[in-house]
């Protein structure tokens, strides 16, 4: 039985056991879930973790729908080049479809792992559209769950934030599945040894310059005090089963209190008692997804600060209990309330919103991201 986050009191493989076809076909149908699927995208770098799931996917192609590899080169590093070579090489001996994607338009020195993050998934969602792949796969691992944790915790995340990676999400038309993120990243390093498949170590992973690293290295000693990678990453199975309880609420109460468009086509309007007799969470993220019904696209994947929106909603909820006006700026939004009604509208001196009607503001109010940070 493969471990899970939900099933840490029972037995599980050894650590040390590598990966089995059957296993790999259950995670990655798992993580596909009833998703149509035309087509997976493995983004495959080098490194064991990627190439474990390349030689699995390769194994149980026949149970999967069709199978394509791209590699990205960032160009910050003269092995990389070589790395995208050697996955070439063995897709050719796999038979499977491989690009090497060359990062063309990256920042100037020195590049921030977020900036190659956004820029690397830019990439990969291009060329998946491109060969008309339904998702992108990658292959993160429990390892790598727990230190997300870590990391979204040291930065005061809220709920959604705490949830970390999910195994299937949208990026835009885009499917992502993290098929390997109950696994952990010593059965993913068997399952290497096991098949003789040789992989590239990124030297990056060992700078402590950088936040992920230095918590890895942290990683043993909070296991000493009980805080495994298993124990973090039913922490974050748990917080995304709730935070989806309350999404579930705040799509339901948008629906209810959402009234129309408004007539200059840069706003949504909805009834403002809600957001003082509903729990301070739910109008919050009600206000947030709200905002994001009017973003623009490249505004999708922002963050909204999570300490700045409280304070907007602490001050909203006063001014309607007051029956007084209010009006804010928040990133791109200005939240405004007025005759027992809210009002929210693009920011002056911002590019013209989407144009959105009733039903379609009512669909992106209902999908919006949750707040993660």
């Amino acid at each position: 039985m493969l471990r899970t986050p939900l099933d840490e009191d029972e037995d599980r493989p050894s650590d040390s056991l590598p990966l089995t076809p059957e296993e790999a076909l259950a995670l990655f149908r798992g993580a596909l879930g009833n998703d149509p699927a035309t087509g997976l995208l493995l983004a495959v770098s080098g490194g064991p973790d990627s190439i474990a799931m390349l030689g699995l996917a390769a194994a149980v192609r026949a149970y999967l729908p069709p199978l394509a590899v791209a590699t990205v080169d960032h160009g910050l590093r003269p092995e990389a080049a070589e790395e995208a070579k050697m996955v070439a090489g063995l897709c050719k001996v796999l038979e499977l479809p491989h690009c090497t994607l060359v990062w063309q338009d990256r920042p100037a020195a020195p590049v921030s792992q977020e900036a190659a993050r956004k820029g690397r998934y830019a990439l990969l969602s291009g060329h998946a559209r491109s060969i008309e792949a339904s998702h992108l796969v990658t292959a993160h691992t429990l390892d790598d769950q727990a230190e997300t944790v870590l990391m979204r915790m040291a930065s005061g995340t809220g709920l959604g934030g705490l949830g970390a990676m999910r195994p299937n999400v949208k990026r835009g038309h885009l499917g992502h599945l993290r098929p390997f993120l109950e696994v952990p990243k010593s059965r993913v390093l068997a399952t290497c040894d096991a098949h003789d498949w040789h992989f590239a170590r990124d030297p990056s992973n060992g700078n402590d310059r950088y936040k992920r690293v230095r918590l890895r290295a942290l990683m043993p000693i909070l296991a000493q005090e009980g805080l495994t990678p298993e124990r973090l990453g039913t922490l974050a199975a748990r917080a995304r089963r709730t935070e989806d309880a309350i999404e579930h609420v705040v799509k339901r109460t948008l629906d209810e209190c959402l009234i129309r468009h408004a007539p200059d086509g840069g706003a949504v309007r909805l009834r403002a008692e809600p957001f003082y007799t509903e729990p301070f969470e739910i109008a919050m993220r009600m206000v947030r997804r709200a905002m994001f019904a009017i973003a623009e696209d490249d505004q999708v994947e922002a963050q909204i600060p999570l300490g700045k929106l409280e304070i907007l909603i602490r001050n909203l909820r006063m001014a309607i209990r007051d029956q007084r006006p209010f009006r804010a700026t928040l990133a791109w939004a200005v939240v405004a309330h007025a005759n027992n009604l809210i009002e929210v509208r693009t920011a002056p001196q911002r590019r013209a919103p989407r144009q959105l009607n009733a039903p379609q503001a009512r669909g992106a109010l209902a999908s919006g991201p949750s707040v993660s940070k």
